[in-house]
């Protein structure tokens, strides 16, 4: 199903064309297993026959600072950036080439702790919407008891953070956008952590899918956001909160 969704984020933000789509993969940096992660994303798209992927990975946390110098990315070459990174902040052209592209119009699609980097970068921030922060750092929106939008105001309940690792289900909430059209509304996701507590300005966000957050695997006993994306300009980006792949557990096979 991740291998659905994920293409379906994709594929379906985009109009229709003839020809493949251009997918640039940036990798290099994160608290998570990258080096295993990005091939999976990679194979992924590939494999479907309707992309095609470019990867650029970044320096290393141990590179010399001038290393960055010749990484910069030409995002305008890509129908779409798809992030599988965490890690240093970019240079302030990058950034600055990286907000042009979405205000343009460009498609960006944030996994799992690609959400969690850039600490203070204003523009990912509002375009992200709701991220990996602690409880002073935004607002948090969750759906209640009877499955209505709460936005919780900053300082007010728990920061970002997961429980224990476990299967859950998935919920759609917008059954009219056309990721979700021949999906069903309900669909069980694999064992995987589950965020909770996501912060930031979430603004004009729509949810397109949340997962009971359940206190016996120590959430908070609310629907969390898992799927949403934000408009920004012209474009707009898709955050899929599922999809960890830690340095210690078993990988999947090709």
């Amino acid at each position: 199903m991740f291998r659905t969704f994920l293409t379906l984020a994709i594929a379906t933000a985009l109009p229709a064309s003839a020809g493949k789509i251009g997918v640039l993969l940036i990798t290099g940096q994160n608290n998570h297993d990258w080096v295993s992660s990005t091939p999976v994303i990679e194979r992924l798209l590939e494999e479907t026959g309707r992309f095609d992927v470019t990867v650029s990975t970044t320096p290393s946390p141990e590179s010399p600072k001038d290393a960055w110098n010749d990484w910069n990315p030409a995002f305008k070459n890509y129908d779409v950036v798809l992030s599988d990174y965490n890690g240093e902040i970019w240079p302030d052209t990058v950034k600055t080439n990286f907000t042009a592209y979405v205000n343009d119009g460009g498609r960006v699609t944030l996994v799992h702790a690609a959400n969690n980097a850039f600490g203070g970068w204003k523009e990912f921030e509002t375009m992200t919407g709701l991220l990996w922060r602690d409880s002073n750092s935004g607002d948090r929106v969750y759906l209640d008891e009877n499955e209505k939008p709460v936005r919780q105001p900053k300082g007010e309940g728990p920061g970002a953070g997961h429980g224990a690792g476990h299967a859950y289900q998935i919920t759609t909430r917008d059954s009219q956008n056309p990721i979700f059209k021949d999906l069903p509304k309900v669909w069980m996701h694999v064992a995987d952590e589950l965020y909770h507590g996501q912060r930031g300005p979430a603004e004009n966000m729509r949810i397109l899918a949340t997962a009971f957050s359940s206190k016996e695997s120590g959430g908070t006993g609310v629907h969390e956001p898992m799927i949403w994306w934000i408009p920004y300009g012209k474009g707009r980006v898709i955050t899929l909160v599922p999809g960890h792949m830690g340095k210690d557990q078993s990988k999947p096979t090709p």
